[in-house]
This record gives structure tokens, sequence and C-alpha cells, in this order.
């Protein structure tokens, strides 16, 4: 940085003319010395300026400079106050060794792991933008709340964040042997402001790795998607539709270890069984699902799966030529109401989709807008129609 800076122009004027000087001091010692002329004409002066003109430039110089000066200090001042800051809330030392505390306690797989140093660095944002400390942690769950809100999250990763949080209080209370009460997960209004906010978020903004819902992809969209998409992307479409596989699962019937097609004598029928990456929490073989194949569209994807003539479109391709909101997840997201509307019933398809518990099926999955309905000769619709 030139150490000029810290000093000032001024005129000299001699028989010869005026000329441009600087002066600067250095520990209590004054230095004088005279611009060069190239760098006085680079500074904005002109050899026709009188010398009041000069001197008027100069002033404007001087004035500049200190302007600069003071915005220097400034955010020199700014970048030593956030350093102590965030070297309080969180010790690089202390990160460094939390890091390896995730990484010891993985036993998934290394997509998992980043996710949770993606968290962790979220939390970091949220903690230094509030500006607590972890024993203030608990007493600030509801401005963590509105951060979320802020930030439009969903209250699905609102949750995986407060795990990360917790666990990184727990381990900083116990370094400091302080104690730490976990902030609880939102509950109740929390809960619900959280997730309307997410469902007001727009664009493809995915900063914070959140994957916006899709809408369904339904039979109509995938006739659209034959006609203008390529094949090997119209096929990775229809493979997610007719089986109602997670993104990832259906790039993974392109790998021999994680599928396989079984004819079932007793059922007499053909299943599909998916390996499931995303199910860690439980034992390896209980990760598989099975899957019946019991359409026609679904025999003809059993020959797409084994020709591999799929490749899974990016979401933006899909944007372009589908309706509006429809992603990689439209196909899943249309399942279950697509096998409800031909007779099969919610318990039976919620085991296909691969959920644990058939709530999950019916809080995310089902269509609460769809009217269904068994009907009978005492129908009122069918008297009167």
């Amino acid at each position: 940085m030139d150490t000029r800076i810290s000093g000032s122009y001024y005129i000299r004027v001699r028989k010869t003319g005026w000329y441009v000087w600087f002066q600067s001091y250095a520990d209590g010692v004054r230095k004088q010395e005279p611009v060069d002329k190239m760098a006085t004409r680079e500074l904005g002066f002109k050899p026709e300026m009188s010398v009041d003109d000069a001197k008027a430039h100069c002033a404007q110089l001087n004035r500049e400079r200190s302007f600069l000066k003071e915005k220097v200090r400034l955010a020199a001042k700014r970048v030593t106050e956030l350093r102590s800051v965030d070297e309080t809330l969180f010790p690089q030392d202390l990160v460094k060794e939390f890091q390896e505390v995730l990484r010891a306690e993985n036993f998934g797989s290394d997509e998992h792991l980043q996710k949770l140093y993606s968290h962790f660095n979220f939390v970091q944002a949220m903690v230094q933008h509030l500006r607590i400390l972890p024993l203030e942690y608990k007493d600030s769950a509801k401005r963590i709340y509105r951060y979320f809100i802020e930030k439009k999250i969903s209250a699905n990763y609102a949750t995986r964040i407060l795990n990360v949080l917790n666990r990184w209080g727990k381990f900083s209370s116990k370094i400091s042997r302080s104690f730490y009460e976990d902030v609880p997960n939102p509950r109740g209004r929390e809960l619900s402001a959280i997730a309307d906010a997410q469902r007001t978020k727009t664009g493809t903004n995915t900063e914070l790795g959140v994957r916006t819902e899709s809408s369904p992809l339904t039979l109509e969209e995938l006739a659209k998607a034959k006609i203008k998409m390529t094949e090997e992307h119209y096929n990775w479409l229809k493979l997610s539709v007719w089986f109602g596989l997670r993104p990832e699962e259906v790039d993974s019937l392109k790998d021999k270890n994680a599928f396989r097609v079984e004819y079932n004598l007793r059922k007499k029928i053909t299943i599909l069984h998916v390996y499931q990456p995303k199910l860690m929490s439980i034992a390896e073989e209980k990760r598989w699902k099975k899957i019946p194949v019991i359409s026609a569209e679904q025999a003809e994807c059993i020959d797409l799966i084994n020709g591999s003539n799929f490749e899974r479109p990016l979401d933006k391709t899909v944007h372009k030529y589908l309706s509006e909101g429809i992603t990689c997840y439209g196909g899943r997201k249309n399942f279950v109401d697509m096998m409800m509307d031909r007779g099969q019933k919610l318990e039976d398809v919620s085991n296909w989709m691969g959920h644990k518990d058939i709530s999950t099926t019916w809080k995310h999955y089902k269509n609460k807008d769809d009217v269904r309905f068994v009907s009978t000769e005492e129908t009122i619709g069918k008297k009167n129609g």
C-alpha cells in the first residue's frame, strides 16, 4: 500500500511558476518532496491552471484522500471486529475438531458427510448473523425460527440444521465445561410459519441446498416430453413416472448392483427390486424396495432398464419443455395418485415408494385436492347424472 495515503499535497510558488509537492510524516519526522510532472497530470493538474486553481485542486485532492483514509480505517476496524466476534463464536481449532467428529461419527456415504458439512456451514452463518453463544441458543429459539423463515428453508431442512446446531452446542459446551440445552424443533405456529414461508420461495436459488417441491409429472405431461425431448431424457422421465423412483434411484438403474428383476412364481408377477441408498439408518438388507410390474407400461420400462437407454435431464431442460414447477422429482410426485386411480391401495403404493411409514406417503405425496370415492348405486351424482 502507498504510504503517501497519510500525507497531503500542497503548492509551492516560484518565479518559474507553481509546483506540486507532497508532505508526509514517518515516526514524527516530516518529509517533503516534489511530485513528478507526469504524476501531476495523472492527479488532474493542468499547466494552464492559475496558482489559485492549482491550490483549489490540491484542497480537493486532500479532502478525497482524507475521506479515503477514513474509509480504509473504518473498514479495517470492521474486519478486526468481525474476526474477533467470529473467532469467539467459532474458534477455528474447535471447528476443525468438530468437523473431524462429524467425519468419525458418520456411518453414511461420503455424500451424506458433505451434507453434514454443508449444514454446519449454514449453522455458522446463522449464528454469526444472530451473534449468539451456545448458552444462548435455547433462549434464542424464536430468533432462530425467524431466521429460517427469512431464508425460506423447508421445515425438514430446518430440523436437520437444528440437529447439527445442537451437536455443535453440546460439543463446544463440553470443551468449555458449560451446560447446554437443546434448541427444540419448531412446532405449531412456528412450524407452520416456516412451511408457509418456504412455499413462497421462487426462482432457481439453491444457495441453501434445499430442493423446491416439484409439481406432479402426469401422463399428459409425459406425452409432451416424448414429443419435445430427446429419447434418453424421455425414457428417464418414463422410468420415474411408472416406478415412482427418486432421481438418484433412476440413475442407479444403470448399476447392476443397485437393482434386480425377478419373477415371483407364487405371485406370478415380475418384481423390480431397487436399492435405496438414502435409507442409511436401517440394515442394508432392508434397504431394498420391491415394485410389482402390473402394467404394460411398466413392462416396457423393464426393457428400457435392460437397454440402459436413459439419461437424467437437467431441471432447466424439464422447465423448458414441460409445465412450470415440474422437476426431476415430478414422476415420483404423481406416482401415488396415478396408482390409486388404477385401484391400488395406499398402503401398497407406500411400500413401493419405499416409505417406512404410510403417513409419509399421505402427507407428502397424496394429492389432497383430488376427490376420490367408490361409486355406488346411492351416489347422488350418479342419480342426478
